[in-house]
């Protein structure tokens, strides 16, 4: 009997040590794979399975028929020239480029954003003159020149910027002070950034974002769902399997609704000194409100309905059904300047704000201020302009 047992409890240990190793068995596996890269080579082999199958059968050709090396190095010769010619010239390719690689850049002809005018002398012409002072053009400041919009378009984008200012800047601005001068210089800095933006979309090239960007991007997102739901059997944690098969190539947004918010506003810092006017960006308190208005009062929510399942399923049946679009009932709207009516100053009080040309004039500390400014900006003959102006109706009196 005690042999017996004896030999049972040995049968036993010997049959519980492979179930106990297979974990590490499965572990060893899986560092193994990912120091071999196993999954590029299958992604290689996918996108190029007749090259490999060539390569396949000349590798067992070298193995199996060794005395005709001599004969098969010809064959090897040139595989190598055409990876070292593929590799070396294609810009698309999964190996590193050793050469610089020449790619068709369109020309752009349409208008600039910040500076409609350009940027010539308003002497000689020239781009880049080093002759003349640099003068001002008030129209490289105004963005928002020659672009018109639908009436109704121009309305709805008024009242969505009207209730953007109401929910978050009049509730603690009018505890403040009742002066509109302030929300009037943030209204015109709204509609130069929106005249940047829709100059920047009108811009862009749509069919070149869909085939190099959104295709590439939705095929990945299939190929990890499909990933996801062979790991799980309860959808409820598909969503959960799919954030975890992204592993680290998962953005820095999607890992929670704070660092979604914190990305924006860092996006929305980067994005300014190309859609501001040219100095806003010097002004701190400036930059930061329009940062949380435009991060969290419009990307955020402009993200979210892009990203519901129904605008999505929507949208994608938009795109694939070959239908006409429904006619207009009611005859098209005229076109307007854009947010001219948004952008109209509120304040009809004299603001502490700003200074009358009559005030700058009898205080010498102050015109001096004012001309060193100028000549930043290029436009002392405008002040020049203004006191002559004034002196001779100040004679005529």
């Amino acid at each position: 009997m005690a042999v017996a047992s004896i030999s049972a409890s040995g049968g036993s240990t010997a049959s519980d040590t492979p179930a106990e190793m297979a974990p590490w068995v499965r572990t060893m596996g899986e560092k193994l794979k990912q120091r071999l890269r196993l999954d590029v080579g299958r992604e290689i082999c996918r996108q190029y399975p007749l090259f490999c199958f060539l390569l396949l059968c000349l590798s067992a050709a070298s193995l199996f028929l060794n005395r005709y090396l001599h004969v098969l190095m010809i064959f090897w010769s040139f595989v190598a020239g055409v990876v070292t010619f593929y590799c070396s010239l294609g810009p698309d390719s999964l190996l590193p480029n050793i050469f610089f690689t020449i790619k068709y850049k369109p020309k752009q002809l349409g208008l600039q954003e910040l500076f409609p005018q350009g940027r010539s002398c308003a002497v000689c012409g020239k781009v880049k003159c080093k002759r003349h002072r640099p003068s001002l053009l008030l129209e490289n400041y105004q963005p928002w020149l020659d672009l018109k919009i639908s009436s109704k378009v121009d309305a709805s984008l008024s009242e969505v910027l009207e209730l953007v200012l109401e929910n978050f800047v009049y509730p603690w601005y009018r505890d403040v002070t009742d002066d509109e001068s302030f929300v009037d210089e943030l209204r015109i800095t709204l509609r130069f950034f929106a005249s940047v933006l829709i100059r920047r979309i009108h811009k862009v090239d749509i069919p070149s974002i869909i085939t190099k960007k959104l295709l590439k991007a939705a095929m990945k997102h299939i190929e990890v769902i499909v990933k996801a739901s062979q790991k799980v059997e309860n959808t409820e944690f598909l969503q959960q399997a799919a954030l975890e098969e992204y592993g680290p190539e998962l953005h820095v947004a999607l890992r929670s609704r704070r660092d979604e918010l914190h990305y924006l506003r860092k996006l929305t810092e980067l994005l300014f000194p190309y859609v501001l006017p040219p100095k806003a960006t010097d002004c701190r308190s400036l930059t930061l409100l329009l940062r949380e208005i435009l991060s969290g009062s419009v990307f955020l929510p402009s993200l979210d309905f892009l990203a519901d399942p129904d605008t999505v399923n929507h949208l994608l049946i938009i795109f694939i059904v070959d239908s006409p679009p429904e006619k207009a009932t009611e005859p098209p709207s005229p076109l307007v300047p854009f947010l001219q009516k948004f952008a109209e100053p509120r304040n009809k009080k004299p603001s502490v704000l700003k200074l009358e040309l009559k005030q700058i004039r009898e205080q010498q500390d102050l015109l001096f201020r004012f001309m060193n400014f100028l000549k930043q900006e290029g436009a002392v003959h405008v002040l020049q302009i203004c006191l002559t102006v004034g002196e001779a109706y100040r004679c005529n009196l």
